[in-house]
């Protein structure tokens, strides 16, 4: 998470004819360095040292977009990943997926290291981990892409199932950060490496779906396990495809 709440350090500011004044932020960085995170390490950091790009609404989050309804929209996507849980058996292998994803990104303003940056991706993809710590949502391509399965939720309102699909998106990007950080998997560098990382996050990211019952081109409450199974795996190794495309794999 980013920094706003800063000890020591001294603003200078001039006025024309007058003194040079003086003035000392008194509340300390409760922010600890995070390996891996080279910002995390200037305790005088703010918002990634980009204020103009960066906003850093409770001293903390870095967004990534100046534009504070774009923040709320991402922040909504996360607590629904968070509200999914409690909706789920939590000796359930879904459950599992999902909190330690959920643990991973945490809460708004927690101070973990992770930041979620707006920004615009490719067509049809909501959120990217761009590393084990930042991940980019383009919470334009969830409205879009939510609103093609809207009839096959009525129950819910545009935005409730924007943030679904957010989630959705957030869980298994989430999932790819968790698995870049384990020493047995790491970055996927051949073909059956990546499909291992996308039968992870394809699963977790059902687990949203799963405790907020939502259907969806992977789940749907009342679709068989096997059914369940083989369109994860169909998507994975769709998404498998993709990757050896760009990497040659």
């Amino acid at each position: 998470m980013m920094k706003g709440s800063l000890t020591g350090l001294v603003l200078a500011v001039a006025v024309v004819c007058c003194p040079i004044a003086q003035a000392r932020f008194l509340t300390p960085d409760p922010v600890p360095p995070k390996a891996g995170d080279l910002f995390s390490f200037n305790r005088y950091a703010y918002a990634r040292n980009n204020p103009i790009i960066n906003i850093d609404p409770r001293g903390m989050y870095a967004c990534g977009s100046k534009d504070k309804a774009t923040c709320t929209r991402i922040n909504g996507f996360v607590n629904t990943l968070h509200s999914a849980m409690s909706h789920l058996n939590p000796h359930s292998a879904a459950y599992t997926h999902l909190d330690a994803v959920s643990k991973h990104i945490g809460t708004l303003g927690d101070g973990n290291g992770v930041t979620l940056a707006a920004g615009s991706l490719a067509k049809d993809t909501v959120a990217q981990a761009n590393s084990s710590t930042l991940m980019t949502v383009d919470v334009k391509q969830a409205a879009a892409i939510s609103s093609v399965f809207q009839k096959f939720n009525p129950t819910m309102s545009p935005q409730q199932l924007a943030n679904a699909f957010g989630a959705e998106a957030l869980a298994h990007e989430g999932q790819h950060q968790l698995d870049y950080m384990n020493p047995k998997i790491r970055y996927p560098t051949d073909r059956a490496s990546e499909h291992t990382t996308e039968m992870n996050a394809y699963r977790t990211e059902i687990g949203v779906a799963r405790g907020l019952g939502v259907s969806n081109d992977l789940y749907a409450p009342r679709a068989t396990a096997a059914d369940i199974n083989a369109r994860i795996d169909q998507a994975a190794n769709t998404s498998t495809d993709a990757f050896c495309q760009s990497n040659g794999c």
